[in-house]
């Protein structure tokens, strides 16, 4: 199936003969994810350089460190730096931000499409447990480090670049586009087109009833892959598009399997039955737990899987078999009343997945997919 690899192989206009498509906003919040070393200085000025200059392959390793489907990266960017459509757009202002202390991580960078328009992109969740520890600080705290980070940089981002705006991120990039569009001021809002979330979590119920997010929510385009988690997670109440992925659970959350045909994201009618009733008992547990149970919940979850000299998720990965047994090691020596509320909270989820697993297998027996 083609992709938005194959998109960018092949819509060749530039974005005056063919206008700004969702397809371009998801290639251009996965080039957001791209680690660009200090030596492109002119990448972190508002100056900026051209997409084509990123194709330089004694970078290629630390762009793509850590990245989903490094080959993948590798095809797009050629297929950008290629492409009359891309290979001019420049690309400004980058930023990139980890703090362990603050529990930040937040990278920005800023397209200039033609004069006139420009797209923010916000990188989504990185491959650092800080970056993780954030995603699930986001259960009880708004806004975390991130979302701050990100109305500050598009209200640079508008002052340096005159003209139409469109903002958009994938997985937390999503997030932290919604958030910034929703915190900026009514002169910023009027200059926003479109604001695009693939795949990003929702937010807490007190923010998506409050009149700033109001106010943004006619703009905002979200896209789910068919068997969404990320996506689903938290309060949503933005109205979403469901696009069809070549991959299965979880890894649809990876934008190399979101398929596209005839030049736009090829959609379905609704998730898939199986996504909708676990991402209901997600958040239905999350909604029994008080704010001050799920930062406890948090905090005690990455204490367990934290190990001295691991900074990254992949580094947790790779040496399994000796971080999985310290996890639960570390995990029988917390204290015994925070060890206790651990199994009491996920107690709770395993008897909400018993509890509405006949009415999954009576959607599934009507015809759903799952």
């Amino acid at each position: 199936m083609k992709n938005m690899v194959t998109y960018a192989q092949e819509v060749l206009e530039d974005f005056l003969q063919h206008p700004f498509q969702s397809v371009d906003s998801l290639i251009f919040s996965w080039v957001a994810y791209m680690h660009f070393p200090e030596t492109m200085t002119k990448l972190r000025s508002w100056e900026g350089m051209p997409v084509a200059e990123l194709l330089r392959a004694e970078y290629f390793e630390e762009m793509f460190a850590d990245l989903w489907n490094p080959e993948g990266c590798r095809e797009l960017l050629y297929a950008l730096a290629a492409s009359p459509r891309f290979r001019n757009v420049r690309l400004c202002g980058y930023v990139e931000q980890l703090d362990r202390e603050q529990e930040k991580q937040f990278a920005a960078v800023t397209f200039r499409l033609y004069p006139g328009l420009s797209y923010v992109a916000f990188r989504g969740t990185d491959a650092t447990l800080v970056g993780w520890k954030e995603d699930f600080n986001m259960a009880f705290q708004c806004p975390v480090p991130a979302q701050e980070a990100a109305a500050e940089y598009l209200k640079e981002a508008a002052e340096r670049c005159p003209g139409g705006l469109l903002i958009g991120g994938h997985s937390k990039g999503g997030n932290l586009s919604v958030y910034s569009a929703a915190k900026s001021e009514s002169a910023i809002q009027d200059r926003i087109e479109r604001i695009y979330s693939h795949d990003g979590p929702g937010f807490q119920e007190a923010v998506l009833k409050s009149g700033e997010f109001q106010r943004i929510l006619p703009k905002v385009e979200k896209t789910l892959p068919q068997s969404s988690l990320v996506g689903m997670l938290l309060e949503n109440q933005e109205d979403f598009l469901v696009v069809k992925s070549s991959s299965v659970s979880l890894w649809q959350h990876d934008p190399f399997s979101w398929n596209v045909e005839n030049g736009g994201f090829c959609t379905l009618d609704r998730l898939s039955v199986g996504a909708k009733a676990r991402d209901d008992i997600l958040n239905e547990w999350i909604r029994q737990l008080s704010a001050e149970e799920r930062e406890r919940f948090v905090d005690a979850l990455f204490e367990v899987i934290e190990a001295d000299g691991i900074d990254t998720m992949s580094e947790f990965g790779a040496d399994w078999k000796k971080n999985i047994p310290a996890a639960f090691t570390k995990l029988s020596k917390l204290d015994a009343d925070t060890r206790e509320f651990v199994f009491r909270a996920l107690g709770k989820l395993a008897a909400l997945g018993i509890k509405n697993f006949p009415e999954m297998i009576k959607t599934g027996a009507r015809g759903g997919a799952v």
